[in-house]
């Protein structure tokens, strides 16, 4: 055909039309019409948001990455309420010292309306030389969706306190309240300790009297209550005529709520009875073999320290166990014993130690005529009076400030006075980037800072050791396998953390856990490392199994990751620190809320001084780089633990346990406290992201229960969610946790 010198002047746009969805161009079945509808749909929405025009290579390279991107979300179910979407605008920042070459998205705060509200006037980031190729990413949004918290000023002139439980400054001394010379030169030679504290002063004279009676000592955590009982039990054996052996028999019980305490006590006990060998403590609390303790029994022992259970079992199956001499039987942390549910096994303990008890007619002089008994407590509740009448009879009540007769309900009982506290106020999916955040902020204060975190459950402790201690990230963008990984059928507790130290000038801190279900020995030598370390920062991250009487020696903060279940275990819990006079430092986590009126209503009365509000904004632009780039190297922090979950089904199983057994602890707070912590409150989606999951709860929920019972055919299932509605597995996820909320549950049987 002849040139006929006609020429087309046709224009294509930048940006490609959009298809005509029309079923005549589209061929086949219904099914195969409909996926191609919905992927031509996606596609011109993709388009549609491309921010420049781009070359033919360019724009084949985009569609795949386009393509990749949709993938990636129809497998993670869409958007869902944990915020993932899809940013296309990454950027290569310095994240860390030390982890300068990452590649993380450009985080985008976002109006009602949809606009991006970008800070006038912050300074730009420099971009990567292939900061204008475009890419997708698949990321979770850490900071919008969030409820709004409003920063509170931060007090500068904080007012000092005096300690309120550190020794005596005046003339009183061990001597002058009339212990042993022999003891009381120990003391100060050996142990260090110069003057007694106020409940010392208080309980030891009423116990070394001629005729005893019964006490009821009830004083500040770190206060000193150990010794207090200990000192003139020492004393009155050193004081009798007759030198006593091993085989003078047992003169004194000591019970322990929990063996970590148990074993305190007995190395007190220890320190003390090195002035005169021939007293011999001893100790029986389960995590051995029952022969062993039997032995020991039968050598024969002087003071005997124990748990209930264990001093029961001993009761009734060990014929070496002589109890006619015993004239001492103490009840310490008569609260927790209350809690833990032994009111029965004590009170069958006390009626064995009646009915074998000789001591009215026992020949060794200086010691009482009859059993006396020691109840010690830091809080005084109902059941802990119920105590006191059963195995008390009457008895002198003693605290710091007053002697009576008969203990008075309406003491208030509070927090030292010289104790630092301050709580945080983080929205749900800040929460574990805020974690880390506190602890870069504590250990570049202090070098060789000493942390306890509390968290609600074993599980919950379990993932977070396993997150703050796996390995860093290769250069490929490959995950090591970690350390805690390789001995993690040795239940290893302790181990650096390789990923604090990204954000850290100085030395990274080493990552302790202790909890109820770990064995006997893992419990204590992970006690007895976290105590001896002192080349370093050390933080232990534990449930309340480490709350109560435990004297750790420097512990310099301690963190409430989770809100105390009740009031009583707050006190507990800040009591590890600024025992003995010594300053501490203490820091609550709380959602933005309810949950800060439990810290106006409830906790800020049990300071003298109120503790200081702090946002999660200033926690995280002081760790993680300042006021530019801290969001940047947060998100990008967030992802790292994500991915980290992605890459190992049991890493991902280790924090979907995480998250069930936190929603199954929040539900047990105490009645009258729930105005505050109500399940029905959380935002679930949030709280999964906390834990570094990505699916929804419907999606945990399923695969959680998927071994728990038979399987559903799917037309079961339409048939559930049209009775019940969209939100059905949500509700179902509500209703075990209130389930759960009627049961007086505890560390011991959450996970």
């Amino acid at each position: 055909m002849a040139d006929d010198g006609l020429l087309l002047n046709l224009s294509i746009p930048s940006t490609p039309l959009p298809v005509t969805l029309s079923d005549n161009i589209i061929k086949g079945k219904w099914t195969q019409r409909l996926k191609a509808k919905r992927a031509i749909q996606r596609s011109t929405k993709n388009r549609v948001r491309q921010i420049a025009p781009q070359s033919s290579s360019s724009q084949s390279s985009q569609n795949v990455a386009h393509l990749k991107a949709e993938k990636t979300l129809r497998n993670n179910k869409g958007s869902g309420s944990n915020g993932i979407f899809v940013e296309r605008n990454p950027r290569s920042l310095p994240t860390a010292p030390g982890n300068e070459a990452r590649t993380f998205p450009e985080p985008r705060a976002r109006s009602s309306n949809g606009a991006n509200n970008s800070p006038a006037g912050t300074k730009k980031l420099e971009y990567s030389s292939q900061s204008s190729s475009i890419s997708s990413h698949i990321i979770s949004s850490l900071f919008t969706s969030n409820p709004e918290t409003a920063a509170a000023p931060i007090s500068s002139g904080e007012l000092q306190y005096d300690p309120s439980n550190a020794p005596l400054i005046d003339d009183t001394s061990f001597q002058g309240l009339g212990l042993h010379n022999l003891l009381t030169s120990h003391l100060q030679e050996k142990m260090r300790f110069d003057h007694p504290t106020a409940i010392q002063r208080a309980a030891i004279p009423a116990l070394i009297s001629q005729n005893p009676q019964d006490l009821f000592i009830q004083a500040q955590t770190g206060s000193g209550k150990t010794l207090a009982y200990v000192l003139p039990i020492i004393h009155a054996l050193m004081a009798s005529p007759e030198r006593l052996t091993r085989e003078s028999g047992l003169f004194a019980i000591v019970i322990a709520p929990t063996r970590e305490l148990a074993n305190q006590i007995y190395s007190v006990l220890e320190s003390v009875v090195r002035c005169c060998h021939y007293i011999v403590p001893g100790i029986v609390i389960g995590g051995e073999k029952k022969k062993s303790e039997k032995a020991r029994l039968r050598r024969g022992v002087n003071i005997l320290v124990s748990t209930p259970g264990r001093l029961a079992d001993h009761f009734d199956n060990t014929e070496a166990m002589h109890l006619s001499a015993v004239r001492w039987v103490v009840l310490d942390e008569g609260d927790r014993l209350m809690e833990l549910g032994f009111e029965e096994t004590i009170t069958k303990i006390l009626s064995k130690l009646q009915e074998n008890s000789k001591a009215h007619i026992d020949s060794v002089r200086g010691l009482p005529n009859r059993r006396v008994t020691v109840l010690c407590s830091a809080t005084l509740k109902e059941d802990v009076e119920k105590l006191g009448k059963q195995s008390l009879h009457n008895a002198i009540y003693v605290n710091v400030d007053s002697k009576s007769t008969e203990p008075s309900r309406t003491d208030e009982f509070s927090a030292p006075d010289q104790l630092n506290q301050e709580y945080v106020v983080v929205p749900m999916k800040l929460r574990m980037v805020s974690l880390m955040g506190t602890i870069v902020n504590i250990v570049q204060t202090r070098n060789n800072a000493k942390i306890m975190v509390f968290l609600s459950c074993s599980d919950s402790v379990n993932f977070h050791f396993s997150m703050l201690t796996r390995a860093s990230n290769t250069d490929d963008g490959s995950e090591e396998e970690s350390e805690s990984e390789k001995t993690a059928e040795g239940e290893k507790t302790s181990l650096p953390s390789h990923i604090l130290k990204t954000y850290l000038k100085s030395t990274s801190p080493m990552i302790y856990k202790l909890h109820g279900s770990l064995s006997q020995p893992l419990r204590k030598s992970t006690l007895a490392a976290f105590t001896k370390l002192t080349s370093g920062p050390s933080v232990l991250l534990c449930t309340d199994v480490a709350s109560r009487g435990l004297d750790l020696p420097s512990i310099s903060h301690v963190v409430e990751f989770d809100p105390p279940f009740a009031l009583e275990d707050h006190l507990h819990r800040v009591g590890r620190t600024a025992r003995v006079g010594n300053e501490g430092w203490s820091t609550i986590f709380v959602l933005p809320g309810k949950e800060e009126g439990y810290i106006d209503n409830v906790v800020a009365p049990l300071h003298k001084s109120p503790p200081i509000r702090r946002d999660y904004s200033t926690v995280l632009s002081s760790a993680f780089g300042g006021k530019l780039v801290w969001q940047d190297i947060a998100t990008n922090a967030q992802l790292d633990v994500e991915r980290w979950l992605l890459q190992s089904n049991s890493n991902l199983s280790l924090a979907k346990g995480a998250f069930t057994s936190h929603v199954r602890a929040y539900t047990t707070h105490l009645s009258s406290e729930r105005q505050y912590f109500s399940v029905r409150d959380l935002h679930l989606g949030h709280m999964a992201k906390c834990f570094g999951l990505r699916e929804t709860p419907a999606t945990l929920g399923k695969a959680n229960n998927a071994s728990a019972g038979p399987q559903v055919s799917g037309e079961t299932r339409r048939k559930r969610l049209a009775d019940h509605g969209p939100d059905y597995a949500k509700k179902k996820m509500l209703k075990i946790a209130q389930m759960h909320a009627s049961v007086n549950a505890d560390e011991f049987n959450l996970g």
